[in-house]
C-alpha cells in the first residue's frame, strides 16, 4: 500500500505540487509528507490516504509556490 502511495505523491511532484502543498490539502505537515515519499513511514490510514491523493491529483489547478521579497523574512529588530 505504501509503494502505491510514494507513486501517487511522485506523480503530484511531477505535475509541480510541492511537498507543502500536498501536506495543506491533506492537512499533514510537510516532513510527514516526506516520511512517506521516503518510504519511512505508512499512514495511519493508508486507504484513506490514497483516496484524497486521488482526488488532489484530479485537480486542474496546482498552488502557486509563495514568493517572498528578498529579505521581507528576516526578524526585524
Amino acid at each position: 500500500m505504501n509503494s502505491a502511495i510514494q507513486l501517487k505523491i511522485a506523480e503530484l511532484l511531477k505535475k509541480g505540487w510541492t511537498l507543502a502543498a500536498i501536506a495543506d490539502e491533506l492537512g499533514v505537515t510537510s516532513d510527514t509528507v516526506e516520511l512517506w515519499r521516503a518510504g519511512k513511514r505508512n499512514p495511519t490510514n493508508a486507504k484513506a490516504v490514497l483516496l484524497m491523493l486521488d482526488k488532489v491529483l484530479k485537480k486542474k489547478r496546482i498552488p502557486k509556490q509563495k514568493r517572498y521579497a528578498k529579505g521581507s523574512r528576516l526578524m526585524q529588530r
